[in-house]
């Protein structure tokens, strides 16, 4: 490896996962503002893991936490803790009617992306439901159509976030 590649891995290390925390607040400050979806949510929980609250939670529990992981993916819909994601091209290329030499600095700014209208309905909305069951529910054609390449909750491609599957385990834990 390169030390710039050297470099970039162990910041990517240093950084992932240093969301929950912050994460874990807008989850809070969010069912605050909306009890009825704390009040579905809480029902949610009590339907698939019971009232005891001593019985540990097993792997295939959470898979039925379906609107928990609704609530989780709109959190980090409205509270993105990156807005912004910076790429650089490895070689020249021609996009847009543009030449783009290498070395060029690409920005993404997901805050822009994740509050378009022609990509979201009601943007500006806090809504689960906009991820809960979406294929059932013609509300939400937008989301359905573009929902694959204007969701950054973890990155995308080959550079996805390698901890995205323990990270949304671990929420609906710990929510849960």
């Amino acid at each position: 490896m390169t030390d710039k590649e050297i470099f970039g891995n162990i910041l990517d290390t240093m950084l992932g996962g240093t969301d929950t925390t912050a994460n874990l607040i807008c989850f809070v400050y969010y069912l605050e503002h909306y009890p009825e979806i704390k009040k579905r949510l809480r029902h949610e929980f009590d339907t698939i893991l019971g009232e005891d609250l001593t019985r540990p939670i097993i792997y295939k529990d959470l898979d039925k936490l379906e609107y928990c992981d609704a609530v989780i993916k709109e959190v980090f819909r409205c509270s993105l803790i990156f807005i912004i994601n910076g790429r650089i091209n490895s070689q020249s290329d021609k996009v847009g009617g543009y030449d783009w030499p290498e070395g060029t600095q690409f920005q993404m700014l997901f805050s822009a992306i994740i509050k378009h209208k022609d990509y979201w309905t009601e943007p500006e909305k806090f809504d689960p439901d906009r991820f809960y069951r979406v294929e059932e529910s013609d509300k939400y054609l937008l989301e359905k159509k573009n929902m694959k390449t204007t969701f950054p909750m973890f990155g995308g491609g080959i550079r996805i976030c390698p901890g995205r599957k323990l990270a949304i385990i671990e929420l609906n834990v710990y929510y849960s």
